[in-house]
């Protein structure tokens, strides 16, 4: 028993490995997994990024008081001989001199340039949502042809069948040779029509590739699309009013501190001089001096510098104004066609494609027959593929106008 063991533990372990191994299948590209890959070093995005974080160090380096001034002086030096060893009056003087801007300057700008910020964080996440909406609908786009080639593929056995039927009765003298003709030749342009879709999907796919990559476009597609969330009917924040917004707000921090160009400026200066002469044992000295900005005349300065900065507040104003009309009529205008492609889905998948295949099938049906000629029986069949065609389109188009509605109501960031 004991030497049987080995024996059979070796004949089973030979066994396994004769077995095939197991094939790993390929993971699909799901829509989820393009978009995250289309995420992911965007250039577009990563450059309002890269905008913001500046404006943010910006912001910090605004509110910072100016260097301070270092003062080094020879002071009343006589003008014959130019030397500063021998005179009572000659002065070595250092000192400092610190400005502080005008009222709260520092703090209006540091809050500008955070407002700036903040507008091109919003263009970054609109870039982002743009890229998720590009990505969608090439994906979408891929999925339309790759559902109508297998449409064609599968309407081409049923077309095949055709012409064996026409030469069945063609050989037994009940259809001619235009009958016979005109089959091949539906066929001919069936085969036609799938090297052309096989021409634009391999063109969709490039277009992906552009957000995937082509290490993941070379991927199977998921099998069925996902759901994509329901548009709501409201207009959302838009991450481009964000924008604008932003810039409304940088205008806001503008015309204050244009106001701030009326109130004065100071400067303070402490200085430490020693006399050159060490002979008359003069002390050293010491000196300050507060200097300050007059601004009296503000006609053909501060006064139009206000009077810019609220012009400029008011334009970006007017531009936030535009764009939320803007958004607006696309809502409108892709809501409309989205609920109009929904009920024309609806349509063909609970009416026309039923009536298009029990068409065709009453078709052949009569031309087996002999109650329907062969031209009924080619114009049902075309009409049984046109139908199903279409209804890809349909459905492929009404996704495409609900990525443009998510966009526009800023859904999707």
């Amino acid at each position: 028993m004991g030497s049987r063991l080995p024996k059979m533990l070796a004949v089973a372990l030979s066994t396994a490995f004769m077995l095939p191994l197991p094939v790993l299948s390929e993971p699909v590209l799901s829509l989820m997994e393009a978009e995250r890959l289309a995420r992911i070093d965007d250039p577009a995005t990563l450059r309002y990024q890269e905008l913001a974080e500046a404006r943010r160090e910006a912001a910090i380096s605004a509110r910072q008081l100016p260097d301070p001034m270092l003062i080094m002086e020879v002071m009343d030096v006589a003008r014959e001989g130019l030397s500063i060893d021998d005179d009572t009056m000659t002065q070595l003087r250092v000192g400092v001199r610190q400005t502080f801007p005008r009222g709260d300057s520092r703090r209006l700008a540091s809050e500008r340039e955070g407002a700036l910020a903040m507008a091109d964080a919003a263009r970054g996440s609109n870039a982002e949502i743009t890229a998720v909406r590009a990505v969608r609908r090439a994906y979408l786009s891929l999925y339309e042809q790759r559902a109508i080639r297998e449409v064609l593929e599968k309407s081409q056995p049923l077309f095949e069948d055709l012409r064996d039927i026409t030469e069945r009765e063609f050989a037994s003298g009940f259809a001619d040779q235009q009958d016979l003709l005109r089959a091949e030749l539906e066929l001919s342009r069936l085969h036609d029509r799938l090297l052309s879709v096989q021409a634009q999907e391999a063109a969709a796919r490039a277009q992906l590739a552009r957000w995937v990559g082509q290490d993941a476009i070379s991927r199977p597609l998921a099998p069925d699309l996902p759901d994509m969330t329901e548009p709501a009917d409201a207009l959302l924040s838009h991450p481009l009013l964000a924008a604008e917004q932003a810039l409304v707000d940088a205008g806001n921090h503008g015309v204050e501190l244009a106001r701030q160009g009326y109130r004065p400026q100071w400067s303070v200066e402490l200085t430490y001089g020693t006399p050159t002469e060490r002979g008359m044992d003069m002390p050293d000295r010491m000196s300050a001096m507060v200097m300050v900005d007059l601004p009296l005349f503000t006609r053909q300065r501060q006064d139009r510098d206000l009077s810019a900065s609220v012009h400029r507040r008011e334009a970006a104003q007017y531009a936030w104004d535009a764009q939320a009309l803007e958004l607006q009529r696309q809502v409108g205008e892709t809501q409309a066609r989205w609920h109009q492609l929904s009920e024309r889905e609806r349509q063909y998948a609970e009416r026309l494609l039923p009536q298009a295949r029990e068409n065709a099938e009453a078709a052949e049906h009569g031309y087996r027959n002999r109650t329907t000629d062969f031209n009924s029986l080619v114009r049902a069949r075309l009409t049984e593929l046109e139908t199903h065609i279409e209804a890809v389109r349909i459905g492929s188009q009404r996704r495409l106008e609900q990525v443009d509605l998510l966009y526009l109501l800023g859904e999707n960031a």
